[in-house]
């Protein structure tokens, strides 16, 4: 599934939690703050960056339990783990402003094993699409990211959906049109490549996966 393909918005019956936290920006009580969701995956740069495009300071994540019967929070243990599985089952980041009660996602990220990833050349010119010097392959588009990285990883069960692969893919399912301020592209790109490099430190492909710590300015195809 291709998140530049597909539209974001995935109806969520039941999705948010209201966590109590009295850290954030103008002494809300709802929610956590940026720097909470995912793990924890987003650093500074990416939490000012989910901030700016929410218009928001406040945010929650899906609660319950996946098809694979874990939490349906994000960990980056589990994205790893889950690398080779069938799409359902991987660990999955979907932000929802806190307060929002349209229970669809603000953005949507998921990390799974490839063994090929996209050429940049080969991409239709249009005006909506922004590629990244990331990885070995990162274009952010209408209704979201992707992020190619070089990360050898091998499939831990027989019945695995990938077999062993070369590359990790970063998804993320964010429309554009539902984001704010002058920088969405950048600013999606900032939040998958901050995801991307915690699960590339975990996944030990670190020093292969081409990811550095500020995001470049991209270039539209």
């Amino acid at each position: 599934m291709n998140a530049l393909a597909i539209a974001a918005a995935v109806v969520l019956v039941g999705g948010c939690s209201n966590n109590a936290d009295d850290s954030g920006a103008g002494g809300q009580n709802t929610g956590v703050a940026a720097g909470k969701v995912c793990d924890g995956t987003l650093d500074a740069s990416a939490s000012a960056a989910l901030r700016r495009l929410a218009g928001s300071d406040r945010f929650d994540e899906l609660t319950g339990t996946n098809e694979a019967g874990e939490p349906n929070t994000f960990s980056v243990s589990r994205a790893v783990k889950h690398l080779h599985d069938e799409y359902v089952k991987r660990s999955a980041c979907r932000v929802y402003k806190s307060g929002d009660t349209s229970d669809q996602p603000l953005l949507d990220v998921r990390f799974s094993a490839s063994s090929n990833h996209p050429s940049a050349s080969a991409e239709a010119s249009t005006g909506d699409r922004v590629s990244y010097p990331l990885g070995v392959y990162a274009l952010a588009g209408s209704n979201g990211a992707d992020l190619f990285f070089r990360c050898t990883t091998k499939a831990t069960t027989d019945n695995a959906s990938v077999g062993d692969t070369n590359y990790v893919k970063a998804e993320m399912s964010a429309v554009a049109n539902n984001m704010r301020g002058d920088s969405v592209n950048q600013d999606r790109m900032v939040v998958l490549n901050s995801m991307a490099r915690a699960v590339a430190e975990a996944a030990g492909c670190a020093s292969t996966a081409a990811l550095p710590a500020k995001v470049p300015s991209g270039e539209g195809t």
